[in-house]
């Protein structure tokens, strides 16, 4: 085939490899002709889906010829009621990806630039490059974002910058004070986005307050995910949550139907299952802590983390403990794509999953 058509890629595209995601648990059954696989990779809820939200699943018999709601109507107005906004302040997205890529297209090309933190999460450099817009990424302090570095960083070219609290896959955050002392110093005109996609997960007594952030600074817009704890990462649901004028500007963009029925039904049943979130926050704090101790019982260098995952190193290759996991049945997630070589992070499973994740460590090691 010809290079022709390839001078003519966007910038930026060139320099980036596909995200590979956490491996299927399907593969590995095949690949390594085993059962009973743990899958401990993607940071999805070990107690899966909402039951509220899985008893709307019939909901649909009769209409599924029918476009779904284009405006998410009843969906906004859930989220709206939920996070204690206009529903004019909410934008829904094909997971909340896509509204960090509608942001990227939005605000960013290639006379701009877009800041985040070593280590953050993957996709910001995705839709920065894919916008032919470099990405600037500020060295990390004590794995968390060192926003007071990010002034030493930002200029006239600089229009976005992605903050993730608590960032994956390091498990980090920033309080309250740190995100509003930095807000308060950082030029108008740059977008600040404020990623809080694990944030039902954090028990901190500091940590951000959105609201109170939304109301205050026009440049920000808050994303959150229904892949987490709602567990509900097989339907493709996130939305961000910003002033009237900035969600407007960004619908100008939305592709149209983004939200499928089923989506919408589901999310609109899980949004407010408290009983299910508070049972997962549960077991997360119960297995964030086993893993921890347990980690810390082998001499592994852990990351404290308030998500529910941890990722940890010590004296090993990551490719090959990442391999030697799976053929004992348990998917774990190798890091190397962060700057992070030979770490490893596990996702919180339920205490049995953890137990045995453990066990299969000790042998390893």
């Amino acid at each position: 085939m010809s290079n022709d058509i390839f001078s003519r890629l966007n910038p930026g595209i060139s320099d980036l490899a596909p995200y590979e995601p956490g491996k299927p648990i399907d593969d590995v059954a095949k690949e390594y002709g085993i059962s009973n696989i743990i899958k401990l990779a993607s940071n999805e809820n070990p107690l899966g889906a909402s039951p509220k939200a899985l008893r709307s699943i019939t909901d649909l018999d009769d209409s599924l010829h029918l476009y779904p709601d284009g405006n998410c109507t009843e969906l906004k107005n859930a989220i709206a009621h939920h996070e204690k906004v206009s529903e004019e302040s909410v934008i829904i997205g094909n997971g909340s990806n896509e509204v960090l890529e509608l942001i990227a297209r939005a605000w960013l090309n290639p006379s701009r630039n877009a800041i985040t933190s070593r280590h953050a999460f993957a996709v910001y450099k995705i839709v920065t490059q894919a916008a032919g817009a470099k990405l600037i990424e500020v060295e990390a302090k004590n794995w968390k974002f060192n926003l007071e570095a990010f002034h030493n960083y930002y200029n006239e070219e600089t229009a976005v910058i992605f903050i993730a609290n608590p960032n994956n896959p390091t498990g980090t955050y920033n309080t309250h004070k740190e995100i509003e002392d930095f807000l308060s110093n950082v030029p108008s005109n740059i977008l600040v986005v404020l990623d809080c996609a694990y944030y039902e997960y954090v028990q901190e007594n500091d940590y951000v307050d959105v609201n109170q952030l939304l109301d205050k600074y026009e440049n920000l817009i808050v994303t959150k995910s229904f892949s987490k704890i709602q567990g509900l990462a097989a339907i493709r649901l996130g939305y961000g949550l910003a002033n009237a004028s900035l969600i407007e500007s960004l619908n100008r963009i939305r592709q149209p139907f983004n939200i499928n029925s089923f989506a919408q039904k589901l999310a609109i049943n899980a949004i407010d299952d408290k009983e299910h979130i508070q049972k997962s926050i549960d077991v997360n704090q119960e297995g964030l802590k086993y893993l921890s101790e347990e980690l810390s019982k082998l001499k592994l260098t852990t990351i404290p983390s308030v998500g529910n995952f941890i990722s940890f190193n010590g004296q090993f290759n990551g490719k090959e403990l990442f391999e030697a996991l799976l053929r004992k049945g348990i998917i774990v997630r190798q890091i190397d794509l962060y700057d992070m070589p030979d770490f490893i992070r596990v996702t919180v499973g339920t205490m049995e999953q953890n137990q045995i994740f453990i066990s299969a460590l000790k042998e390893l090691l």
